[in-house]
């Protein structure tokens, strides 16, 4: 596929993003919107990448999802094992979606993983792997970082339902299953957090 503009096409930046992404398909999106957080584009979103560059301007990472319940997410654990989210209901839940070949979500795994072993148990942390050969990359990864929170493998559906169309992307799920936050590059875990710690004050005791 090839992308072509010029000055009367749309802003330097929107053309420096297109020559970007010319030769970067799975590598991170980095400053060309100015400020954002690296993101890895998805292979079928390149085809949509002017519209992805308007929602990235727009949506700043970590804003506030509403209320909105959390679609659905069953999926297989590497074990083959089946894990559905509403059996976290009761606790806040950190859903990320990554990848192995995602630089910023190779480079975050070490603080994720730091932030599951400070839960003590009041809430938990799932990835969702979405990579093609999920079973053969993904224990390979997990040992090498001493990845010891649930990994599931994503399926088309549920990356269509959390609206997953660049890496990494998080979503905080309160104790009732309701979306709370949602992030879009880079996760801020400090700030992932402190919306936890929030989250775990209004539960009801």
């Amino acid at each position: 596929m090839s992308f072509t503009g010029g000055h009367n096409h749309g802003s330097e930046d929107s053309l420096r993003l297109l020559s970007r992404v010319r030769t970067t398909a799975h590598r991170p999106l980095a400053g060309a919107m100015g400020g954002l957080s690296y993101v890895c584009l998805l292979p079928q979103t390149m085809a949509k990448v002017l519209l992805v560059a308007i929602v990235f301007g727009l949506a700043a990472c970590g804003a506030p999802a509403g209320s909105r319940q959390a679609p659905a997410l069953v999926l297989p654990d590497l074990a083959g094992k089946t894990v559905d989210l509403t059996s976290f209901r009761g606790k806040p839940v950190l859903v990320n979606f990554w990848a192995t070949w995602c630089d910023t979500c190779r480079a975050e795994a070490p603080d994720i993983e730091a932030l599951y072993r400070r839960s003590d148990g009041k809430f938990t942390i799932i990835g969702v792997s979405m990579d093609e050969n999920a079973y053969t990359v993904v224990p390979l990864f997990i040992k090498e970082h001493k990845i010891t929170y649930p990994m599931l493998i994503a399926d088309s559906k549920v990356s269509a339902s959390y609206a997953v169309r660049g890496l990494p992307t998080a979503y905080l799920i309160d104790s009732e299953g309701r979306i709370a936050r949602r992030w879009v590059g880079a996760l801020d875990v400090r700030a992932a957090e402190n919306d936890i710690l929030a989250l775990l004050k209004r539960r009801p005791s």
